[in-house]
């Protein structure tokens, strides 16, 4: 009988193309994969892969193996899922993963949900990032995923696992007030000679800002680079600079840096399971929740962006990049519960203060 794990790694590979990209989404060596995908295709005894210029395809006998592979995890999911089923009450165990904002956001109102409600499920939380969570799905040391993704970032493989979004974060311009009429007026591109506080020139922070000066027509002058929104948040506060940050990382005491009316896109943030686990009554029961809290904390989001009275350039309509040097001709988007007031309300009802939480 075929190993599961060894066949898993070509269905990595007809995902990914590369060795080292199944290498990396397993945690393990490149000659490791190497290795067991010799005796995989020795076991079956036909020719699995060839290699196609910088990656590897699958013959046709490798295409039908993964189709069948594919099927048996769904089925063991289903499985799992079914017996899980007949029990008569919700009880046993869920291990979540999230971003580390999404833990104050959605993991802790949950847990906090059923704590009380179900005293016979028991859940582990844990901080991981989107790559590393959909890593440990997929070796079945997880049950559930919080993710984000920036808007203008790579979508990752979802091959094997199911998504459900939750909601679209908006990211912000946090400015000294007295230069709020000035951007506002004139774009980001009139903020030039002001230096930024951003994350890695390869993080999410660090490509929004990149992508927000390339548009305006000018080269950030950045200043600090650090990581975690809330601390780009703090620090930008020390001083007269200039920060884009996904609107939830914004403490109480710094919403008076927003500049309103300008729109820097989203952060897509979502759960994810392994496919047919989303039927597992526990697994179903946190879904459900999370997608409670959204609601119950952000009554307007729905799918589309949560925002704060954001105007989107005629450039971005059109599908190109935002164009934040005009924003006179921008359309106007309604206020959503993102506005301070109704911020903090949501904060309060979902029984966490993300003020003093760290991201």
């Amino acid at each position: 009988m075929l190993d599961l794990r060894r066949v898993m790694l070509l269905c990595d590979l007809a995902d990914l193309g590369t060795v080292t990209a199944v290498a990396k989404r397993r945690n393990i060596t490149s000659s490791a994969v190497s290795q067991q995908l010799r005796v995989l295709e020795s076991e079956v005894g036909v020719i699995l892969f060839r290699r196609d210029g910088r990656t590897l395809g699958l013959t046709p006998a490798g295409d039908v193996l993964v189709e069948h592979v594919r099927r048996v995890v769904s089925a063991l999911d289903e499985a799992m899922s079914a017996v899980a089923a007949t029990r008569d009450r919700v009880a046993g165990s869920v291990s979540i993963a999230s971003f580390n904002m999404g833990i104050p956001m959605l993991a802790a109102p949950v847990v906090s949900r059923l704590v009380r409600d179900e005293a016979d499920l028991q859940l582990a939380i844990q901080q991981a990032t989107a790559e590393r969570a959909l890593r440990m799905l997929r070796r079945g040391e997880l049950d559930v995923a919080i993710t984000c993704r920036y808007h203008f970032g790579e979508q990752p493989s979802l091959s094997g696992l199911t998504e459900e979004r939750l909601l679209d974060e908006p990211l912000v311009l946090l400015a000294p007030s007295e230069h709020h009429t000035r951007v506002r007026t004139s774009g980001l591109v009139a903020l030039a000679d002001i230096p930024f506080v951003t994350g890695a020139p390869d993080s999410g922070l660090g490509g929004a800002l990149q992508r927000a000066a390339d548009a305006a027509g000018f080269i950030p002058k950045v200043k600090h680079r650090v990581d975690g929104a809330r601390n780009i948040c703090e620090l930008a506060a020390t001083e007269v600079a200039l920060a884009i940050a996904p609107r939830m990382a914004v403490p109480v005491h710094l919403e008076g840096l927003i500049v309103e009316d300008i729109d820097f896109g989203v952060r897509e943030i979502s759960a994810v399971v392994r496919e047919g686990r989303q039927r597992d009554p526990n697994i179903r029961l946190v879904l459900r929740e999370l997608h409670k809290v959204v609601e119950e904390t952000w009554p307007e989001s729905g799918r589309t962006p949560l925002s704060v009275a954001v105007r989107r350039p005629a450039a971005y309509e059109a599908g190109g990049a935002p164009g934040w040097g005009s924003v006179a001709a921008a359309a106007s988007i309604p206020r959503s519960r993102f506005h301070p007031a109704a911020l903090n309300e949501a904060r309060s009802r979902a029984g966490v203060d993300m003020q003093d939480k760290f991201l």
